[in-house]
């Protein structure tokens, strides 16, 4: 007697590349979906900051969040001097190319514009490894990460946008128009799941405590000028200086100068240590729980620019690092990186913060981002 077997389809092998906390935060959310469908095998690879305890060790948030990494490429962050940017892209490139060839996927999900993500798409290029780029488009003149976004761009075969400026940049680059998806930006979904966290819980999960007024700050740095925004930090710091306002800091980011900016952030911290704070990284959940918490935010981070205006949390935003870069709402005040600018831009934003009502309003896409991205996945259409 013949047993007829039902045919078993393996999984479709689907990488992801992951360098830093911010990038991941946007990701996590499509992460999980692909994780827990059945039709698809997550291949995750961790690198860059995630695997420093100088940046908090974040590679243990992505674990928390129940995915596994099937592959870590680590940097060296940890060595001083820091290897510079260049020596980091080349070791990033040599170890994901490394994990590609072990694995091989049928394609890789790569988002943003950083030096770890371009060496991830030039060895995902190089292996014949085809890239869905996320958040291609964009523009911030004022970091190297501009270029090497574009770069990504190029290497890459499919494109999920944040606005359709961004959709309609990707294709004036010379990608074809039925491979350009505008589903919006991907925090998205986090701010619409986000857990929301009353002003206790949020201290007692922090160690923050809140004043009259509350200022959320990140500041990384200026790659594309010499002093790397030292300039415009200092500046933020003689201002704080001078105000009763209870501060936050996140870390900078893993670029060049970020040594230099933890310095002047720590000694601030230590001689203001009534009413400033430092943590490496708040976390995807409770940063965006920080943006209906906080009165306003400060500094030159692209959260800044896209998941603040979105919840209508007014904005600082200092020098040209994120020049050019489509607002997603209102209240984004400028300043050039001079103490007088920055003072005016922040008393302004304070006082659009304390008009709010509490928590601030999210929006209701029809289809999110990541719901968008896995009917993509899911139809198959590009295999």
């Amino acid at each position: 007697m013949k047993l007829l077997m039902a045919e078993h389809k393996s999984p479709i092998k689907i990488a992801a590349f992951t360098g830093s906390r911010a990038e991941y935060g946007l990701l996590s959310y499509l992460l999980k979906e692909i994780n827990a469908d059945s039709r698809f095998e997550l291949q995750l690879i961790v690198s860059g900051s995630h695997l420093s305890s100088s940046f908090g060790l974040t590679v243990n948030e992505i674990e928390s969040d129940g995915l596994k990494p099937t592959h870590f490429v680590p940097l060296g962050l940890e060595r001083i001097p820091r290897p510079s940017m260049a020596e980091l892209t080349s070791i990033a490139l040599s170890g994901v190319a490394a994990c590609l060839l072990s694995s091989q996927p049928e394609l890789i999900i790569i988002l943003g514009d950083r030096y770890e993500a371009f060496a991830c798409a030039a060895a995902s290029h190089l292996t014949g490894i085809p890239i869905v780029h996320l958040h291609g488009g964009e523009t911030t003149e004022g970091a190297l990460d501009d270029n090497l976004r574009h770069a990504i761009t190029q290497l890459s075969t499919w494109h999920f946008t944040a606005a359709d400026l961004y959709g309609k940049r990707v294709i004036s680059m010379g990608k074809s128009a039925k491979n350009v998806f505008t589903v919006g930006p991907l925090v998205l979904d986090g701010i619409l799941r986000a857990t929301e966290l009353n002003r206790p819980d949020f201290e007692r999960l922090t160690g923050y405590r809140f004043g009259d007024t509350n200022l959320l700050v990140t500041y990384h740095p200026e790659t594309l000028r010499e002093d790397r925004g030292l300039e415009g930090f200092q500046a933020l710091l003689n201002v704080l200086g001078q105000l009763d306002t209870h501060v936050l800091f996140t870390y900078p980011n893993a670029d060049d100068g970020s040594e230099d900016l933890l310095k002047l952030l720590h000694h601030f911290v230590e001689r203001h240590s009534d009413r400033a704070w430092c943590i490496p990284s708040l976390g995807h959940e409770r940063y965006l729980a920080a943006l209906h918490l906080f009165e306003a935010m400060g500094g030159n981070s692209s959260s800044g620019i896209i998941e603040a205006p979105i919840v209508g949390m007014p904005v600082l935003n200092i020098g040209d690092r994120q020049q050019g870069r489509f607002r997603f709402g209102p209240n984004v005040f400028d300043a050039p990186p001079e103490t007088d600018s920055v003072s005016s831009a922040l008393q302004q934003a304070l006082l659009a913060g304390q008009r709010v009502v509490w928590p601030r309003k999210c929006p209701e896409p029809a289809l999110t981002p990541t719901s968008a991205i896995m009917e993509w996945l899911r139809n198959q259409q590009w295999r």
